[in-house]
């Protein structure tokens, strides 16, 4: 209900043609501490609305409100830029897609399908600091501004008819607030000089967009609306000036903060659910490329590898079944197995006719897991073999 009244303070604001009399705008530079816009200006209904948003974050189903995972995040905020830490509040939105955003007030939204896919402190901190470049330089006003010109409120006006629920709001809403992509450009070269300052590995901002621009060509477009790639430069312009910046910046330079442990650690209590959003997505080649990523950085996660065989047995395309056995088979050498891999073994091999080998695994799923929830519907499969 939040983000649809801050939807709706959004059309009002652009319905009204050119300039409202008593909203001044002012030029724009980068944003001053403690600035608070004046209260006749055109930025100050901007930040109305953006409070409005912001209360739709503190309340929402979809914020994640582990204190120690929010308080790891906004650390990393604080050592990217620290004379804008006490500025920048953080919401963790439990959205499995790629995005961060940040309002012009200093509320910052991370989704977790960007900390799913980030691996390490230092790939997340050049995200962070992309985002908190746009606060200090302040683009919202300039986009609003231009939006104000442009759509007269039309589309917005359609939208808060539409019925959207809460999570095609904040798409929706960000998709409004879309930076142009000279905007974006300034941004991402602002929070690279921001990163590295802070003494983080360069050539990490660089290899998370290679990730992800291979993992966009294969998500459906109809996704956009949720993707941080939407209204940005082409991923083969970010990545081929994010890779020159980093080798300029990287001689004669040994000592780059990564801190993958650290960072494996923070959110390691998430990623069984962060995955299994993944995967029900039902955008299987785009998480098997996700999947790929993580075992290349993690080789010795059983957790990925289960993954990575669910994800197998139920695309169930040619050749998916022998491969979903490689999975669960390859995940049960590691102490981080879940137990569930080897009810997913016995389930791929029990429809592939081996019973044999159907009837171990979900001995040892049982054996593993006595009091898993769907013993009895495993102890029916048992009887059958």
């Amino acid at each position: 209900m939040i983000m649809r009244r801050a939807l709706a303070l959004l059309c009002a604001s652009l319905l009204v043609s050119g300039e409202a009399t008593a909203a001044k705008p002012q030029p724009v530079g980068e944003l001053p501490l403690n600035y608070t816009p004046a209260p006749d200006s055109d930025e100050a209904g901007l930040w109305m609305m953006s409070v409005e948003v912001e209360k739709g974050f503190r309340s929402s189903p979809l914020l994640v409100r582990d204190p120690a995972l929010n308080a790891y995040v906004k650390s990393v905020v604080c050592k990217v830029a620290p004379d804008r830490c006490d500025a920048i509040r953080i919401y963790i939105l439990d959205i499995p897609y790629f995005n961060a955003a940040m309002s012009p007030n200093g509320a910052m939204q991370v989704w977790t399908g960007l900390l799913l896919r980030a691996h390490n402190e230092a790939q997340l901190a050049y995200i962070l600091g992309h985002e908190t470049s746009h606060y200090t330089l302040r683009h919202t006003i300039d986009m609003w501004r231009r939006a104000r010109s442009a759509t007269g409120g039309l589309m917005v006006l359609t939208l808060l008819t539409a019925g959207i629920g809460a999570l095609a709001a904040i798409g929706m809403m960000n998709s409004l607030m879309a930076h142009s992509r000279d905007e974006e450009r300034e941004a991402d070269e602002h929070g690279f000089l921001l990163a590295s300052a802070a003494g983080y590995d360069p050539a990490q901002s660089a290899e998370i967009w290679r990730a992800e621009a291979a993992e966009d060509k294969v998500t459906p477009k109809h996704e956009d609306i949720f993707s941080f790639t939407h209204t940005h430069p082409a991923p083969e312009e970010r990545l081929a000036t994010m890779q020159k910046r980093a080798a300029e910046l990287s001689q004669g330079h040994h000592e780059w903060i990564v801190n993958k442990g650290v960072y494996l650690d923070a959110v390691k209590a998430f990623r069984a659910h962060w995955l299994d959003e993944d995967v029900a997505l039902g955008h299987y080649d785009a998480s098997l490329l996700l999947l790929n990523e993580l075992i290349a950085n993690e080789p010795e996660s059983g957790l990925l590898r289960f993954y990575q065989g669910e994800l197998y047995r139920r695309r169930n395309a040619v050749g998916d079944p022998q491969n979903a056995v490689a999975a669960y088979q390859a995940a049960a050498q590691f102490a981080d197995v879940p137990a569930a891999a080897f009810r997913g073994l016995g389930i791929t091999q029990m429809k592939a006719g081996d019973k044999t080998a159907a009837r171990q695994a979900f001995e040892k799923y049982l054996a593993v897991a006595p009091d898993a929830g769907d013993r009895a519907m495993v102890e029916y499969y048992l009887s059958h073999l």
